[in-house]
């Protein structure tokens, strides 16, 4: 049985779908795996589909082991099992590209990792989905038009010939090689369909069907990323055996051409609290992971060899007593770490095989700050309104204060309050940015409206709507 907020989901036709279970084994299906299976269901960062699928996993939760599943952590109480599988496959021969920034070949980090929602800087336009949006949108930065992105003026973009339908997916929207491609999920038939087409959203076509059983009911993908010349899959499966539950994080990849099936390159079984973080950054995958031990935190960090298909190790520390957060990787391969401790938060930078302090400042803030390219941001609630700094690599404050200074064209609410009651704010995701510009999604769970904003870094963040959209709650 599939759960939300620890209740049950009824869902017509549901058991149709659902995973068997027997006895002391049942199979948890995370968000982006159960959207799939229950197509419209209601989620989000705040509010997420629970890793609850039988009884044995709702007993273990009350007996104290709660899990807790979103898309930006996964908690899970016990002890890290020494399981390690780094893994190449040496009979796909890798496209060669060159160790430098290759933008139309390159995934773009600074997006891929906080938002739900699909998002993506071309040179001249912006691309993406809304929140609960089955609709590729665009806004064109010289003209300052956005719309549906069909090619057909007649279309009402509201049946799955649209040609800016996402398949409910979206999630993984990139420009690749002069093309538009996402991922999208189409229950009927268990289909996860990686789709391409031209830049105006004409002539959509398959390039790839992921296996139902074997991909995504096994490795139950979180987010998928094309980088020179693969669309990577990203995986978080559970299990619970007996009063156990265990975590599988797995990295595959499979060819953008050429009919083969994805590759496991990295597998690794948890059964403790933990966080992943991987970043694409030229013929390189670095992949971070922290654990939970006792009160004290464990990070490792990898690289992987996209051309040799090698994996190895990069740094290692244990107990450490900040929080640490998502490492940023430079074009060059700088590493740098943020993190928070006693109400200084501060940015490191590893050099030879050691963290070194970059940056400290002081904050009243919990959450550890979030990295993008030169600059750390911070997003929180102060006196019931959305409050922002932003912090440069060396300290400098180059923002301090309200999220939202300027009112947003066409809001019927003030998108700067949040009094914590979703029935009169917006909710908030952030999706990403750089040291001009920051991007955030708002949505409206009761009215149904979501709108993706631009927030201008160089003019007192100024806010551009990028598109807008409204689901039907009926």
């Amino acid at each position: 049985m599939l759960y939300f907020r620890g209740k049950k989901i009824g869902i017509s036709n549901l058991n149709k779908y659902k995973q068997k279970s027997n006895g002391n084994k049942c199979r948890i299906l995370t968000y982006p795996t159960a959207r799939a299976i229950l197509n419209k269901s209601p989620c989000s960062v705040e509010l997420c589909l629970r890793k609850e699928t039988c009884d044995r996993a709702a007993a273990a939760r009350q007996g104290g082991k709660r899990m807790k599943t979103g898309l930006r952590k996964k908690a899970i109480l016990g002890m890290l099992l020494s399981v390690l599988v780094l893994a190449g496959c040496k009979d796909q021969k890798a496209q060669e590209f060159p160790d430098t920034p290759t933008p139309e070949y390159d995934a773009q980090n600074q997006y891929i990792f906080m938002n739900p929602q699909g998002f993506y800087d071309a040179e001249d336009f912006f691309c993406g989905t809304n929140f609960g949006d089955d609709l590729l949108r665009y806004y064109d930065k010289e003209s300052g038009i956005s719309g549906v992105l069909c090619p057909d003026p007649a279309c009402t973009h509201d049946t799955d010939s649209c040609g800016a339908y996402a398949a409910d997916g979206g999630n993984s929207v990139s420009v690749y090689n002069g093309k538009l491609y996402w991922v999208g999920e189409q229950l009927e038939g268990h289909k996860t369909i990686l789709y391409r087409s031209d830049l105006s959203g004409a002539n959509r076509e398959e390039v790839l069907q992921l296996d139902w059983q074997k991909v995504i009911l096994t490795y139950q993908p979180q987010r998928y990323v094309i980088h020179r010349g693969y669309l990577y899959i990203l995986g978080t499966s559970s299990e619970v055996n007996g009063a156990e539950v265990q975590s599988l994080e797995s990295l595959l990849a499979v060819p953008l051409e050429g009919g083969q099936e994805p590759a496991v390159l990295y597998e690794q079984k948890v059964n403790t609290y933990y966080e992943t973080t991987y970043r694409f950054v030229g013929n390189s995958v670095y992949l971070e992971m922290i654990t939970k031990g006792g009160d004290t935190w464990n990070i490792t960090i990898s690289r992987y060899d996209i051309q040799e298909k090698t994996w190895e190790p990069l740094y290692e520390e244990k107990n450490i007593s900040a929080s640490i957060g998502k490492m940023w990787v430079t074009e060059t391969g700088e590493i740098y770490l943020p993190g928070i401790q006693d109400n200084q938060a501060y940015i490191w930078h590893l050099e030879a095989g050691s963290r070194k302090e970059t940056a400290a400042w002081e904050t009243a803030d919990t959450d550890v700050p979030y990295l993008l390219e030169g600059i750390a941001v911070q997003s929180t609630a102060r006196e019931e309104i959305r409050w922002l700094e932003v912090v440069s690599y060396t300290g400098e404050h180059l923002y301090r204060g309200a999220m939202f200074p300027a009112s947003v064209p066409g809001l019927e609410k003030d998108p700067g309050v949040t009094s914590g009651n979703p029935a009169e704010d917006y909710s908030m995701i952030f999706i990403g940015g750089d040291r001009e510009k920051l991007v955030v999604s708002l949505f409206d769970f009761l009215g149904g409206e979501s709108s993706t904003i631009l927030l201008d870094l160089t003019d007192n963040l100024k806010p551009t709507v990028l598109w807008r959209s409204t689901r039907d709650n009926g």
